[in-house]
This record gives C-alpha cells, structure tokens and sequence, in this order.
C-alpha cells in the first residue's frame, strides 16, 4: 500500500521524493516488494552501515541531491535525522503561547488548581527547553530534515508516535 501510494503520488506530480519509514528489519523486504511491483523505480535504500556515524552525513546528503522515486529507511535510522534548531524554536515558542493563553484562560475562569499547576509546569519545562536551545552554540554542519527535499512521509508502525506530548 505504501508503495503502490508512493509511486501514484509521483505519478500525479503530487510528490517528488516520498520517505518511507518502517522498521529497520523490514527495509529489504519494503524494497523488494517495491521493486517487483514497480521494476524501473528508482529506490535509495539504507542499510546499517549508512547510518554508522561516519557514513551518516554522506548518506543524507545522497538523500538531498538524489532523484528517486522512493526513499526507503529503517526507523532507528530516520529519528538520527535531525529538524533545524529554527522548527523547533518555532514550535516551542508556539507551544508557550498556546499554554500562557490557556494558563490565563483557566485563571478568568477559576479553574481547577491541579490544571492549573499542570500548565505552569509545562509552561516551564518548555521555557528551560528554549532557552537551552537559544544558549546552544554547538551548530553542527548537519543536514536537516528539511533540507532532504522530502514531501510525503509514509511510516509503518506508526503506532509508535501516538503517545508523544502535545498541547
């Protein structure tokens, strides 16, 4: 399904370079199964030795300048794949905003207390997160996320996202 969902997304000019993401023992089989379904498909696979610290950075940068159909790379692998510093400042600080809006919101209101302190608790937590990001001056040259020129993610096992913190 993802393959066949891959390849008529670059067949509708709706994507360019799809990722697909599954587990790291499933990466050959996912390429297999793509390949005979799909014969002229250019397809970049990873294997255990990209992702070892020293191939990591050339292997990414295979992923930004490549043209290929399809992307395929093991889960372990593609959370090592780092989101600019400057999503992720985006994200906290709009992260922050939303909780000070509720924190006040929750105040006008006479809220519970525990909510209340459960805001403020997270409210704080984020703060320390940003500044620690803003404070950070070990810029490393690494390709981000954004940068690989991705514009459709598929994931199996997506399960293993549905727990993550959110506001």
């Amino acid at each position: 399904e993802m393959a066949a969902g891959c390849m008529e997304l670059k067949r509708l000019g709706l994507a360019s370079k799809p990722l697909i993401v599954v587990p790291k023992h499933l990466t050959m089989q996912m390429a297999s199964e793509m390949q005979t379904l799909y014969p002229k498909a250019s397809i970049l696979l990873t294997t255990e030795a990209d992702f070892e610290k020293h191939n990591r950075q050339r292997f990414i940068s295979k992923i930004a300048t490549g043209n290929y159909d399809a992307v395929i790379i093991g889960q372990s692998q593609f959370e090592k794949i780092p989101v600019s510093v400057e999503r992720q400042k985006e994200f906290i600080e709009k992260e922050i905003e939303e909780i000070e809006k509720d924190v006040s919101e929750l105040k006008k209101k006479n809220s519970e207390k525990w909510t209340i302190k459960q805001q403020e608790k997270m409210l704080k937590s984020l703060n320390a997160e940003l500044k620690a990001m803003i404070s950070d001056k070990n810029k490393d040259d690494i390709i981000t996320f954004e940068q690989l020129g991705v514009d459709a993610l598929f994931i199996d096992e997506a399960h293993s996202y549905k727990n993550l913190a959110f506001h």
